[in-house]
């Protein structure tokens, strides 16, 4: 909580999640399991889910590649990208992604531990996206120094998802 906490407030995002990897059943695939999720803007019945970590998912891309990955508009992704943004919980909770950042969390062992999701910057931190004139208004793109700062705070995060997991 307290990871995606700071995250959102040193990004100005409106919304963010956290995923943790984990390995699936066959015992040699992992997977990216869904464990918070916090939105200023939204209140919605957030349940755990699982995706692959593969390069099809904005998410599974960050973790394949140990890279962050920034993305102005999630809908003007080109259409030769490997990735792609899944519009459904948008629609099914009434709210509008656009800027999105994904950071991998990296242990200290150059492990991919999870990834820190981030949606929506906002030029003032404190407002409410309501409205599609909200959204026109406040929601910009992540800049680099956004990305600079929560790459750090990612690569902290693993070390300590990391220890957490060895406790």
């Amino acid at each position: 909580d307290l990871i995606l906490v700071k995250s959102r407030f040193v990004t100005g995002a409106d919304a963010g999640s956290i995923y943790v990897v984990e390995t699936a059943e066959d015992g040699r695939s992992k997977r990216l399991r869904f464990k918070m999720s916090q939105n200023d803007s939204c209140q919605f019945e957030a349940k755990e889910f699982t995706i692959p970590v593969s390069t099809r998912s904005i998410a599974g891309y960050a973790a394949a590649t140990l890279a962050p990955i920034n993305i102005p508009d999630v809908h003007d992704i080109p259409r030769d990208a490997p990735y792609g943004y899944d519009a459904s919980f948008d629609r099914r909770v009434g709210y509008t992604t656009r800027s999105m950042i994904a950071v991998p969390m990296i242990s200290a062992e150059d492990e991919v531990m999870g990834v820190i999701q981030l949606i929506n910057k906002k030029r003032q931190g404190r407002s409410v996206l309501r409205t599609e004139a909200d959204y026109d208004r406040e929601v910009v793109p992540f800049d680099a120094r956004s990305a600079e700062l929560l790459t750090s705070l990612a690569s902290q995060a693993g070390i300590v998802l990391e220890n957490a997991m060895l406790y």
